[in-house]
């Protein structure tokens, strides 16, 4: 059911996403995971968690000193943290945009009624199939496609913005755009592209050919053009498109200056494949450097967004942040 505009808050929401600039920050509170996805390296680390006195000092340095105001608390499963909702609190209480990927797995109604209370703006639930067992097996978790559609459900009794991530690979290319239909005819939720990137895992389990993409790709935008919901910005989708036909890329990525993950212990890196920046206390400022060493959309989408913003390009991100718009609002 489509959900309408209810109050001002949500005409600030559109207004604050076309004139402020975005810089994003993906935050891992912990390497503990309730999943052993095959294609990640998070859990296969020892269990760090970060502290609260380190989690509010990050945070108090991020926004104040560079501007970052929109955080992403992430994992490992960032449920599993003891302090979770807390974060989630503090980082409200400072007005920021708070957003969380979960696995699903701890989907409860219990923990969605606190991530209501908790306001959070938005929850990303990784999905990898529909086929029970393929989704079963990548994540090495005993009903986590069960537990994740049943999250699906709850996450839109409370009515939380939320969205399915799809990592694309082998075992869902052909799959993929019946699973946007899917998610948004029966969860009315949204589907996101979760491009694999070597920076996180082990990519040998996910490859897919050329041609397969390429299809893949042509399919996805035209399900784009026929109004299903798809958080990924069309220009992006071109881009990867563009990539594998060998064509001069579009879009930089500035990684490392809109976007940065943020780790446990306070280490700063500006995306998965490039090296550390070190301790956050100890960082001056951060470089605006363009790169194209991945496809990765958590750096090369937000980058898109944020420079659009800086450069007022207002139809560039009105086109852009529709999709996102449209998740916020379930329209």
């Amino acid at each position: 059911m489509k959900v309408p505009f209810r109050t001002l808050k949500d005409y600030k929401f559109l207004l604050n996403e076309i004139i402020a600039v975005p810089k994003f920050v993906n935050f891992f509170i912990t390497s503990d995971c309730t999943c052993r996805c095959v294609m990640c390296n998070f859990w296969r680390q020892d269990k760090k968690y970060v502290t609260f006195a380190k989690f509010k000092e990050c945070v108090d340095i991020l926004a104040d000193d560079f501007g970052f105001n929109n955080f992403s608390l992430t994992g490992g499963e960032p449920l599993l943290h003891p302090q979770y909702f807390t974060f989630i609190n503090y980082i409200k209480e400072r007005g920021f945009y708070a957003n969380s990927p979960t696995n699903g797995t701890l989907l409860t109604e219990k923990n969605v009624r606190k991530l209501k209370e908790s306001r959070i703006d938005s929850i990303g639930l990784s999905i990898d199939s529909l086929n029970p067992k393929i989704a079963d097996d990548n994540r090495r978790h005993p009903n986590q496609l069960k537990k994740a559609l049943n999250g699906l459900d709850l996450l839109n009794k409370y009515e939380i913005p939320c969205y399915a991530i799809v990592i694309l690979a082998k075992h869902n290319i052909h799959e993929f755009c019946n699973m946007v239909r899917f998610f948004d005819e029966k969860y009315n939720t949204s589907t996101m592209l979760c491009f694999p990137d070597e920076g996180v895992g082990p990519l040998k389990e996910i490859l897919f050919s050329k041609d397969e993409f390429l299809s893949f790709i042509d399919e996805l935008l035209e399900l784009k053009k026929q109004g299903y919901r798809i958080v990924n910005a069309t220009k992006y989708l071109q881009e990867l498109k563009n990539a594998y036909l060998g064509k001069p890329r579009e879009i930089p990525c500035f990684g490392g200056y809109y976007v940065v993950n943020v780790y446990w212990n306070g280490t700063v890196k500006p995306c998965f494949n490039r090296k550390s920046f070190g301790d956050l206390t100890k960082i001056e400022r951060f470089e605006k450097r363009k790169c194209n060493m991945c496809l990765n959309q958590c750096f090369i989408e937000q980058s898109y967004i944020s420079e659009s913003v800086a450069q007022r390009k207002f139809l560039t991100i009105l086109k852009t942040q529709l999709s996102v718009f449209k998740m916020q609002m379930r329209l």
